[in-house]
């Protein structure tokens, strides 16, 4: 029944007018209340099923891993090995619901007996919509493919024979061929390196090549490249599990699991001959990448940005996802997209553990559904993502929904509590209450080559000093070389003096903030909304995306309280992979000036060799310095920073390419009381 403000206003209409407005107003009604698709924030991923083993499945590793695939009739297949030392069988379920809800599993084929001992697989659906599974064993890897619409399986065989290690990336190129980039062990060691230049150095017992078939996998070839990696040490392994994808432009990118904190990358234009693994940009713990080519064109990254853990050379307790737009170059977003379940408790001593090795698939609507090998516990889980998330510029967290995005396992005195002056409301406590146990707590969100944090916190009566750092990768919360390997670092000590004459007040809620551009390498501190300081980087990054505070204190203390905290962030061109990317050139001798923080610079060509001054305030000011990467400064007050402005305004006017910019030293009467000038070609230009 329609409303009578509505029946009052189109009573005096003929009946068919009257009942064309009453569906017309119906409708408007209907769509006011939905919700706009168009305006609807992605959330991140969530997990949509997960599969348990059975209690009497020994190797849950390995019979409990699935690989989902999209295949052309609209269904999700989810493949599976089981029967690991009998008579394996390859099954299948299927998904029409973007993996909430899964068929009983069907048998499609068995494995030959010699497979028997197996690790694990993957697969690819083709160019003809039939499928292709390869299993790795003990000393071969096995390929079977489908036929008919993929109703019947031609028998599997052997393509590879030798000791190869675990592969991530089945590929099918663009004309066709089919490759599968795997590792191998080889037979080094430190007595028996390889000869020639290896004599001087290490490059583990493990090497990576690639096998390829042009006749749709009948028959297959060995590539005749070996590619290594320097090892950290001598007791590990060298390059390992490499994740690769096609490009644009018909190239093979290759991303190579390293010890060395970050991925090495080769090329190949056609799958069988590679270019010698360089070091990239990309960090990562002693882990496999994973590269998915989405809808839209992009490249989707997973990886473990984690260092400085002895598991793994860095950890595996968060798994990260970011984006690319223009093909690997440059990367945006590493979120958080999985935690591992178990954090919570000591690791077990028996097999991998924490989250890696991901399996991810895109679905028909562009949304991606993933699974990871490596996952705690003998759960495994269907994750599914929204690319769209990675693209965020905002993120927030104020614990109404608890702190399941915050790290901080293993810490005693970090917990929720109710905060008293807002009803319903809670907020994070971090102290020290047990002088032998640690206390930290580490948050992600989006990436960002400029942006700003704000906190709003409170530093109790008894506070005994924490460390707050913002940086570009992740760390377990009790990581006491944070202070050196932070992008930025910022002291709170017990006195709350965090510059000179600047101190958060103990007792009160205050807001701290930070302003970063990473090009220029400074980053502002506002208290209340104010200006206090500008601190310089402890280090060149290409963007910050984790927030880390860890108590200081010795002995048990008050510690402090966490309201909230939120950010907004620039991406600019975020992380490059590697130093030919457009964000650095060629070389340090092609890198254009950076942006003044205050005005709009202008335009430097390559080669110019600008001087840009570096500020360093004592008892009188001497600076100059050469243009390499960015510039630096480091000013302890607000009077400071505006000084340095109108002086920076004045000279940026006379500045010339291949100038000097420097400052006279006066008496120190104050840091403040200094003439500045420019000089030009050798003269002096009072200001």
């Amino acid at each position: 029944m329609m409303p009578d403000v509505t029946r009052n206003l189109i009573g005096p209409l003929p009946r068919f007018a009257r009942a064309f407005l009453i569906r017309m107003t119906v409708c408007i009604l209907l769509l006011a209340a939905a919700p706009a698709a168009g305006n609807a924030q992605p959330g991140p991923p969530q997990i949509v099923s997960h599969f348990v083993d059975h209690t009497a499945v020994t190797s849950h590793f390995f019979e409990n891993m699935y690989r989902a695939l999209q295949l052309p009739d609209g269904r999700i297949v989810a493949l599976s090995v089981v029967g690991r030392l009998a008579l394996p069988k390859m099954q299948a379920r299927y998904s029409t619901d973007h993996a909430y809800t899964w068929s009983e599993p069907e048998d499609l084929f068995n494995w030959p007996k010699e497979a028997a001992r197996y690790y694990t697989f993957d697969a690819l659906v083709d160019q003809q919509q039939e499928l292709h599974i390869y299993l790795l064993c003990d000393d071969a890897i096995w390929h079977a493919r489908s036929e008919a619409g993929r109703t019947r399986w031609r028998p599997a065989n052997v393509i590879y024979k030798g000791t190869p290690g675990n592969f991530l990336s089945a590929l099918q190129l663009r004309n066709g061929r089919l490759v599968l980039p795997i590792p191998f062990e080889h037979k080094r060691s430190w007595s028996n390196r390889g000869g020639g230049f290896l004599d001087f150095t290490y490059v583990g017992t493990w090497s990576v090549t690639s096998i390829y078939s042009d006749n749709n996998g009948d028959a297959w070839q060995q590539s005749p490249d070996e590619l290594v990696v320097e090892t950290p040490d001598l007791g590990t392994w060298g390059a390992d599990e490499p994740a690769a994808i096609q490009l644009k432009d018909g190239r093979i990118w290759m991303l190579i699991r390293t010890q060395r904190g970050r991925f090495f990358e080769s090329f190949s234009n056609d799958g069988a001959h590679w270019t010698d693994p360089q070091p990239t940009n990309l960090i990562s713990s002693d882990s496999p990448a994973a590269l998915l080519r989405l809808k839209d064109g992009r490249i989707l990254l997973f990886s473990n940005v984690c260092r400085r853990y002895p598991y793994a050379y860095g950890a595996r307790y968060v798994l990260h996802a970011a984006v690319s737009d223009d093909e690997g170059l440059t990367w945006h977003g590493f979120r958080e997209v999985a935690h591992d379940p178990l954090r919570a408790a000591p690791p077990s001593s028996d097999g991998d553990y924490g989250v890696a090795y991901t399996f991810p698939m895109l679905a028909a609507d562009g949304l991606v559904l993933f699974t990871n090998w490596v996952e705690s516990g003998r759960d495994r889980s269907f994750r599914l993502l929204d690319p769209a998330w990675l693209d965020a510029t905002h993120e927030g967290t104020d614990f109404a929904t608890g702190a399941d995005d915050w790290s901080t396992f293993a810490s005693k005195g970090v917990y929720l509590q109710s905060d008293p002056e807002r009803a319903g409301s809670k907020m994070l406590a971090l102290k020290k209450a047990d002088s032998a146990w640690p206390a930290g707590a580490v948050w992600n969100f989006p990436l960002g080559a400029k942006g700003r944090l704000r906190i709003e916190l409170m530093l109790r009566a008894g506070f005994g000093g924490a460390v707050l750092g913002l940086t570009d990768h992740f760390s377990v919360p009790w990581d006491v070389e944070d202070v050196f390997h932070n992008v930025l670092t910022l002291r709170l000590p017990p006195s709350g003096y965090i510059f000179p004459g600047v101190a958060l007040a103990l007792g009160r809620w205050q807001d701290l903030e930070f302003d970063w551009d990473t090009t220029l390498r400074y980053y502002r501190v506002l208290l209340d909304g104010r200006q206090v300081g500008t601190i310089q980087d402890n280090r060149r990054s290409s963007g910050l995306n984790y927030l880390r505070i860890r108590s200081l204190a010795v002995a048990p203390d008050s510690g402090l309280l966490i309201r909230s905290v939120t950010v907004d962030i620039t991406p600019g061109r975020g992380v490059p992979r590697d130093f030919e990317s457009p964000t650095f050139g060629a070389g340090a001798e092609t890198l254009r000036a950076p942006p003044s923080p205050w005005t709009k610079p202008p335009v430097y060509g390559p080669g110019d060799g600008v001087f840009v001054p570096k500020f360093l305030f004592r008892s009188g000011i001497e600076a100059v310095g050469k243009l390499s990467t960015t510039w630096f400064m480091q000013v302890t007050s607000q009077a400071a920073t505006d000084l340095m402005r109108r002086d920076y305004q004045d000279c940026h006017q006379k500045l010339l390419l291949k100038s000097r910019f420097t400052f006279q030293k006066k008496p120190p009467r104050s840091p403040f009381n200094v003439k500045p000038f420019c000089r030009t070609k050798g003269s002096e230009t009072a200001t």
